[in-house]
C-alpha cells in the first residue's frame, strides 16, 4: 500500500509538470490548473517532517528561494503595499516550485524526456495555430506578424521556441535514436522557420549566440580536422552573409535619391498646393518623406477607402497620417491623390495595421526586421524619436531605471514602489515618451536593482548562479537553458510576468534535478 501511494503521488506530480509544460505555450488556464494539482498533491502526500529535513540543510534550495525572500523583506521600505503584495503573488512560483522539486519523489530519465517532449509538441501546436491565424484560417484579428502569438507574448513564445530547437538538436545528437533523427530534423527546421516568421529579434539573437557557443564547444571536441574545417567554412559563410545583409540594408537606408529642391512643383495635378519641408530631410527607401505633400487630397482619398479616421492612430499606436506618408514614400509615390490612387486594398490594410514601409509587410524576410531596426536607430540618433519603436524605447527605459537606481543605490525603492518610482522619474525627466509607452525597465537586472538595490542584485545573481555552485558538473543542455534565461534578462524583465517567471523557474528546477541531458 505504501509503494502504491508513493507511485500515485509521483504520477500526479509528473502529470502536474506535464500540464505546466503544455500550458506555457498553449494555455495560461492549464498552468493555473497545474498549480492546484501540484500543490494539492504535495499537501495530501504529507510527510512534512521529512520534507523539512530535505530542504533544511540544502544550500541549493535556499540559494534558489533567497531572492523571493528578499522581495518579502523589501516590503519593509515600501509605501504601496497593495502593489507589493500583488508582485509577491506573481512571483510566488519562485518559492513553491523549488519547494516542490526538492521535496517530491525524484523523476527518472524517461519522465524528464516525457515532460520535454510534451513541451515541444505544445510549441509546435501553438506555432501551427499562429500560422493559421496569420493566413486567416483562424478568425483572429492580426495587425502585424507579432500578433500571431495567440497564447503568449511573442517574446516569451520565442524563448520557448528557442529552447525547443535546442532540445531537439540535443536529441538529434544522441547516437541511439537513429529512427527519430529525421523527425527531429523536421521539427528543428519548422521551428527555425517559424522563429524567423515571428520576427522575434530577441529569439533570433539568443539562438545565434547559442550557436556560437555550440561551435566553440564543437571546435574543442575530438572531431576530425576535415569535419571541423567544413563546419568552420559553413559557419564563416553564414556569418559573412549576415554581415552582408546588415551592411546592404544600412546602405539602402542612407542611399538617398537626390533631387533638386528648386525644381519641385508648387501644385498637384488637381490644383492644390504642395507642401515641401526642405530643412527636415528624413527619407524612406532613399526617398524624401516631407516633400510633395498635399494632406487635403490624402484625407479625401483616405475617407473613401478606410473606416479609420485619418487623424487617428494605426494598430501600432502611431499617427496614421504619418504611417500613410511614410508608406507612400517607401513606394516612391507622391503624397497626393495621384500617389494615393496607386495604393491597393492590401496596401490600405497594411497602413491601418501600422506598416510604414511596404518592405515590412513580408514576415519571412529577415531583411525586413534588419531594415526596421536600423531605421529606428537612425531616427533616435537624428531626432531622438522613440515612441512605438521597441529597440530605442528600451534605451529610454534603461536610462530612467538608471536614474532611479542612482537615487536608491543600496536597497532600492522597495518591492511595492517600482511602478510609482518610474512614473515619478518620467515626470522629472519630462520624457518624450507618450504616456502609453512610459513602461518599466524591460531589463531584469535593472528591474531587480530598482526594487531591491545593489544588495538585492547580488542576491539575485546568487539565485541565478546557484546551479554552478551546487553541482560539480552541469549538463550541457542545462547550461544552454541558463544562457537563454540570462540573455533574455538583458532585453526583457522576464520575471515580472507570471508566464516568463514560470518558464524560467520551471525549467531551472526541472533540469537542475536531472543529469540525463548530457550528450
Amino acid at each position: 500500500m505504501q509503494l502504491k501511494g508513493y507511485l500515485t503521488h509521483k504520477n500526479v506530480f509528473l502529470f502536474g509538470l506535464i500540464l505546466i509544460a503544455v500550458g506555457m505555450p498553449l494555455s495560461r488556464f492549464l498552468v493555473s490548473v497545474s498549480y492546484f494539482v501540484l500543490l494539492g498533491n504535495w499537501v495530501i502526500e504529507r510527510n512534512f517532517v521529512s520534507k523539512w529535513n530535505a530542504i533544511k540543510k540544502s544550500k541549493a534550495f535556499w540559494a534558489f528561494v533567497a531572492i523571493y525572500l528578499f522581495y518579502v523583506i523589501g516590503l519593509l521600505w515600501t509605501s504601496d503595499y497593495a502593489y507589493g503584495l500583488k508582485d509577491l503573488k506573481t512571483k510566488l512560483p519562485m518559492l513553491w516550485l523549488p519547494l516542490l522539486f526538492f521535496t517530491s519523489p525524484p523523476l527518472i530519465k524517461k519522465d524528464y524526456h516525457l515532460v520535454m517532449h510534451f513541451f515541444v509538441l505544445a510549441c509546435i501546436i501553438a506555432s501551427f495555430c499562429s500560422t493559421a491565424a496569420y493566413f486567416g484560417i483562424l478568425h483572429k484579428k492580426v495587425h502585424n506578424v507579432r500578433d500571431i502569438s495567440l497564447f503568449e507574448s511573442h517574446i516569451r513564445f520565442s524563448l520557448m521556441i528557442v529552447l525547443s530547437i535546442v532540445y531537439m538538436f540535443f536529441c538529434f545528437l544522441k547516437p541511439l535514436l537513429l529512427k527519430q533523427k529525421p523527425i527531429y530534423l523536421i521539427v528543428i527546421g519548422w521551428l527555425l522557420f517559424f522563429l524567423i516568421f515571428l520576427q522575434s529579434f530577441t529569439g533570433l539573437i539568443i539562438l545565434s549566440i547559442l550557436a556560437i557557443v555550440g561551435i566553440i564547444i564543437f571546435l574543442f571536441s575530438k572531431q576530425s580536422v576535415v569535419f571541423k574545417t567544413i563546419f568552420l567554412i559553413l559557419v564563416g559563410g553564414a556569418f559573412l552573409y549576415t554581415v552582408y545583409l546588415i551592411r546592404d540594408e544600412y546602405q539602402k537606408l542612407y542611399l538617398i535619391n537626390e533631387i533638386d529642391f528648386k525644381t519641385l512643383p508648387d501644385y498637384t495635378k488637381q490644383g492644390h498646393a504642395y507642401y515641401h519641408e526642405k530643412n527636415y530631410r528624413l527619407t524612406e527607401n532613399g526617398n524624401y518623406i516631407y516633400i510633395l505633400m498635399c494632406e487635403e487630397e490624402l484625407k479625401k482619398g483616405w475617407v473613401k477607402r478606410s473606416n479609420l479616421n485619418y487623424d487617428s492612430l494605426d494598430a501600432k499606436k502611431n499617427p496614421l497620417r504619418y504611417t500613410l506618408m511614410r508608406y507612400l514614400t517607401s513606394k516612391g509615390l507622391t503624397k497626393d491623390s495621384a500617389g494615393f490612387s496607386k495604393l491597393t486594398d492590401t496596401d490600405i490594410r497594411c497602413i491601418e495595421n501600422g506598416y510604414p514601409n511596404y518592405l515590412y509587410t513580408n514576415p519571412t524576410n529577415i531583411r525586413t526586421r534588419i531594415h526596421e531596426i536600423l531605421w529606428e536607430i537612425d531616427r533616435y540618433r537624428c531626432k531622438h524619436e522613440t515612441n512605438g519603436h521597441s529597440l530605442t524605447m528600451r534605451l529610454e527605459f534603461w536610462k530612467t531605471a538608471y536614474h532611479i537606481i542612482k537615487q536608491n543605490p543600496w536597497f532600492g525603492v522597495g518591492t511595492g514602489d517600482v511602478e510609482m518610482a518610474f512614473k515619478d522619474q518620467y515626470k522629472k525627466e519630462n520624457t518624450r515618451l507618450q504616456k502609453e509607452w512610459q513602461l518599466r525597465s524591460h531589463n531584469q537586472y535593472l528591474a531587480v536593482t530598482v526594487a531591491l538595490g545593489l544588495v538585492g542584485l547580488l542576491v539575485f545573481l546568487i539565485h541565478l548562479f546557484a546551479p554552478f555552485f551546487s553541482k560539480k558538473k552541469l549538463s550541457v543542455f542545462f547550461i544552454f537553458f541558463l544562457l537563454i534565461e540570462l540573455l533574455s534578462f538583458i532585453n526583457e524583465d522576464t520575471l515580472e510576468t507570471q508566464a516568463g517567471l514560470t518558464f524560467c523557474v520551471f525549467f531551472t528546477q526541472l533540469l537542475f534535478h536531472n543529469d540525463e541531458y548530457n550528450v
